[in-house]
C-alpha cells in the first residue's frame, strides 16, 4: 500500500494545483448543462467520500484475490476510454456546498488525509472484501482505491479541457 498512498498523495495535489489559480468566475462558470469546475470538484470530493464509507464498512461478500478489475483496467476504463460517458448517480451530483476554492481545498485536503492515515494505521484494511459498483460490479477495497484515484484524474482531465 506504500505504492498507493504515494498515488494518492500526488493525486491531491494534482488536483488541488490544478485549479489553484482559477479565479471564483471560471470556478463557478456553467456552459449549457454542464457542471462548473466547482461543482465537478464537489462530484469528486463527494465521490471520495461515499467510496472511502463503503470501503470502511464489514462485507458479506469475498474475492479470491486482492483485485478483481485490477489498477490497469481502471485506469484504462476510467481515463483512456474516457469518451465512454456515464451518467452519475442522483446521490454524487453537486448540491453546492462548496462556495469557494477554499473550502474545497479544506474538505478534500481533510478526507484524502484521512484515508491515507487510516490506510497507514491499517485501521482501513485492505482485504479480499468487495462492494458492487452499479456499473463495474464487484470490486474489492483496492479496486476501489484505485477507482477513487482514477476517477479524480478522468475529471481533472474534463476541468483542463474547459480550460
Amino acid at each position: 500500500m506504500e505504492e498507493y498512498i504515494k498515488d494518492l498523495e500526488k493525486n491531491t495535489n494534482k488536483v488541488l494545483e490544478t485549479v489553484k489559480d482559477y479565479p471564483l468566475e471560471k470556478l463557478t462558470q456553467k456552459i449549457d448543462l454542464e457542471w462548473s469546475v466547482l461543482e465537478v470538484l464537489e462530484h469528486i470530493y463527494m465521490s471520495d467520500k461515499l467510496i472511502y464509507r463503503i470501503i470502511s464498512k464489514s462485507s458479506e461478500n469475498e474475492s479470491e484475490s486482492k483485485e478483481i478489475i485490477g489498477r490497469n483496467k481502471l485506469k484504462t476504463i476510467l481515463i483512456e476510454q474516457r469518451k465512454n460517458k456515464v451518467q452519475s448517480p442522483e446521490v454524487l451530483k453537486p448540491k453546492g456546498y462548496f462556495k469557494n476554492l477554499a473550502e474545497f481545498n479544506l474538505a478534500f485536503s481533510t478526507l484524502r488525509k484521512a484515508i491515507q492515515n487510516d490506510l497507514i494505521s491499517k485501521k482501513l484494511v485492505v482485504d479480499n472484501r468487495t462492494y458492487n459498483h452499479p456499473i463495474l460490479g464487484e470490486m474489492t477495497v483496492k479496486d476501489w482505491l484505485y477507482f477513487s484515484l482514477f476517477h479524480a484524474e478522468r475529471h481533472l482531465k474534463q476541468i483542463q479541457e474547459k480550460g
